[in-house]
């Protein structure tokens, strides 16, 4: 059967006029078909996982601009520990991440890894809140006026410096408290150590 309107309009762009009736269905208005509607669709899928997108990387940026100095935080050796978890409130740390950490070990473990420090490193352990002991070795100087932030160290505890140059232990006002010399290890009384000047 053959299309009976086939009739063509007089005015200029006639042609297009037949064309553009001929492409919509029955009763001549765009009732959802044809062109338009698939690209609305495909704005609105653009849209959203454009939105989906902006959501997911979001997380990521915020997770680098709430971090501490990350930027400071110097590389881990080839030796060191798989990433360790956030110490527990009251936990023992040092900020920026020293070359070693070990946690949760035994009064003789964290004793074993200060006496076996390696050649170059500054080997420190206190005490972790639920008795456990938490051991590490720094390794990597920091630029001068940069030192390394110890939280929750107290009580008087053995330190060895393998290192060739002495270490300054420092208060708060960045004053040396105390220090421990090259090549050799010492108890300290780390209460009112809050520093370390490592190199």
């Amino acid at each position: 059967m053959t299309r009976s309107s086939t009739t063509t309009s007089t005015g200029t762009g006639g042609g297009r006029d037949l064309a553009a009736r001929q492409d919509r269905p029955a009763g001549g208005t765009n009732s959802g078909g044809g062109v338009r509607p698939a690209r609305r669709l495909i704005a609105v899928l653009v849209a959203l996982l454009s939105v989906f997108a902006v959501s997911v990387a979001a997380p990521a940026v915020a997770d680098q601009r709430a971090g501490s100095p990350a930027a400071v935080t110097a590389p881990a050796s080839a030796d060191s520990s798989p990433a360790q978890a956030a110490p527990l409130k009251g936990d023992p740390s040092i900020w920026p991440k020293p070359a070693i950490v070990e946690t949760n070990l035994s009064a003789t473990q964290s004793e074993q890894m200060v006496g076996d420090c390696p050649l170059y490193h500054l080997c420190v352990r206190n005490q972790e809140a639920d008795g456990l002991w938490s051991a590490y070795a720094l390794y990597y100087c920091l630029p001068a006026g940069q030192y390394y932030e110890l939280t929750n160290f107290t009580g008087t505890v053995y330190a060895q410096n393998s290192q060739n140059v002495a270490v300054r232990l420092l208060r708060a006002d960045n004053s040396q408290v105390d220090s421990i010399g090259a090549l050799t290890g010492k108890n300290v009384n780390w209460n009112p150590v809050w520093k370390i000047d490592l190199c």
